[in-house]
């Protein structure tokens, strides 16, 4: 008998009962696998995966590992030994050599890896469209909808319930804003606390590996299995935890928060006016729920931390994107071609925009750092200590923040339009990261939890709509029903090594929210859409 929901809790119950075994799990949940294309870049053969139950089973119940039997899948830039990693560049495929230590944790315990779940291309995105696959993963709820990169597949994965926990990646909030459009948990713990060996990097020195979960308390437990994996003296970007005291950690009662102001939550969107109140409504009804749990609203400029964040793309610490991957770059037919033209360094890098071996907006964002110099880099490590220092000053008055997940929803054709024009663009992909980017740069652990619903009718339209209203109305009505139902989730933020503190609040805040996982656990049932309709072909 299948769970009716795949959280750790019911699995183990249905395992202890007789009800369900590892085997008819994975069976029964085969077919969906499957079904789901756009979710996988590489699903197991169900015989493999027959053979892992098959072991799991055969041991006795003492041996068994916290996750005995719990299905799992992986982020394609995260390296198992028996599936290929592609990062979503099939130009750059590889077969590991050794297992990620965190893979290694998580199998240890009994976990059941099934796959490797598509993402944005080289972990570079947060909409989840800049895939080279046919399909792209979607939203749970609303199919017309992106589902958030770059871990767009992992998210989607446990939204839709097809697995109980998925890994992903988080360097600018990849581990984030797909759990929040995708109605699911995500936890992104303290920057150098799990081993990023066997990551393909994105930038090295801001990487995480995360976790999407049902619920809060397996997101903890997932992550504190992967905090103990270990390579030794090669986990280079490994950092021990400080000892510290008890009383360093902020109260449990009476904890400072801090949320956006009003000039930084920029709710407009295609949805309009409609959309942009629920939104704020939503957000009113958070910050209400984080002081029913013990916390105190305070007033924080966030300007300083969104200096902080326009730090991360718009200047000379985009080169760690290309350093990441650089000897596959340079291996590429552009630049080989501009350095035999005696191009210098910064042409020869920017000519990788021409590198067909990557989509057009991957090559278009990592090519941007050929016109940086080395003492560019010194110049904006410098203004960064300047920056940082300002927003450490303002954080120092809370606890704690406060934000949204991301301020709105994008459809796949809305994304389309900008990155599939001739010359890319990635405002929509911009807007998705105004409360992540500067997270990993402050050194801040986060979680972001489902927290309500956002409901509108998208062909309700006010007199002075914008083109953009008018187009997104236009196209719900030629692919399904225009009224849309979808999740709104937020993320809760704090100092490095606070982890711990920071999901007891979690706990408390989603257990008042009284929210689960996905569209059944919101109590939505997506509408049936047609997504090849109205132009959205055009994404691929």
């Amino acid at each position: 008998m299948l769970p009716e929901t795949l959280d750790l809790a019911t699995i183990r119950a249905a395992y202890a009962s007789g009800k369900c075994t590892p085997t008819e799990l994975i069976t029964a949940l085969y077919p969906r696998f499957i079904a789901a294309g756009d979710i996988f870049l590489y699903l197991s053969p169900l015989d493999e995966l027959l053979v892992r139950c098959a072991k799991l089973e055969s041991q006795a119940e003492a041996q068994r590992g916290s996750l005995w039997g719990v299905p799992f899948g992986i982020k394609d830039n995260i390296d198992i030994v028996t599936m290929p990693t592609t990062a979503a560049c099939p130009a750059f495929s590889y077969m590991p050599e050794g297992n990620a230590p965190a893979i290694d944790a998580l199998l240890a315990e009994g976990g059941i890896a099934v796959g490797k779940t598509n993402m944005d291309q080289f972990a570079a995105g947060l909409v989840g469209t800049r895939t080279p696959s046919l399909k792209c993963p979607r939203s749970p709820f609303d199919a017309r909808f992106i589902s958030g990169g770059s871990s767009s597949g992992s998210a989607a994965a446990v939204g839709q319930g097809l697995l109980c926990f998925a890994l992903g990646t988080d360097t600018a909030g990849s581990g984030r804003v797909p759990a929040g459009l995708c109605g699911c948990v995500g936890l992104k713990a303290t920057v150098g606390s799990v081993s990023t060996v066997g990551v393909v990097p994105a930038c090295a020195s801001l990487d995480c590996l995360t976790v999407f979960t049902c619920n809060v308390a397996d997101g903890v437990e997932v992550m504190r299995v992967m905090q103990s994996g270990s390579a030794g003296k090669q986990d280079v970007w490994r950092r021990p935890p400080p000892a510290l005291a008890p009383s360093a950690m902020p109260p449990t009662a009476g904890f400072r928060f801090g949320v956006p102001s009003r000039e930084h939550l920029d709710w407009s969107s295609p949805g309009g006016e409609a959309l942009a109140s629920v939104c704020a409504a939503e957000f009113d009804a958070a910050i209400a729920r984080l002081e029913a749990v013990g916390g105190q609203c305070v007033p924080v400029d966030f300007s300083p931390l969104m200096e902080v964040a326009a730090m991360l793309y718009g200047t000379s610490f985009v080169a760690e994107r290309y350093s990441g991957i650089r000897a596959f770059l340079e291996k590429g037919k552009p630049f080989t071609a501009a350095v035999t033209a005696g191009k210098g360094v910064g042409e020869c890098q920017t000519a990788v925009v021409a590198d067909e071996r990557l989509l057009p907006v991957t090559r278009h964002i990592i090519s941007g750092t050929g016109k940086f110099t080395a003492a560019d880099v010194y110049d904006h490590l410098a203004l960064m200590a300047v920056l940082r220092a300002n927003a450490l000053d303002e954080l120092s008055r809370v606890d704690l923040l406060l934000v949204p997940t991301a301020l709105t929803h994008w459809t796949v054709a809305e994304v389309a339009e900008e990155e599939c024009a001739a010359t890319p663009s990635w405002s929509r992909n911009a807007k998705l990261g105004r409360f992540t980017n500067f997270v990993n740069l402050l050194d801040m652990c986060g979680i972001a939890i489902p927290s309500g619903l956002v409901s509108y009718d998208a062909a309700t339209l006010s007199e002075g709509a914008s083109d953009s209203e008018r187009r997104r109305a236009a196209h719900l009505a030629a692919t399904g029903p225009t009224s849309v139902t979808l999740p709104f989730g937020v993320t809760l933020l704090t100092k490095a090594w606070r982890d711990e503190w920071l999901w007891g609040i979690a706990t408390k805040f989603e257990a008042l929210a009284g929210l689960k996982c996905g569209p059944m656990g919101h109590g939505v049932t997506p509408p049936a859409v047609n997504v090849t309709a109205a132009g959205e072909a055009s994404a691929k």
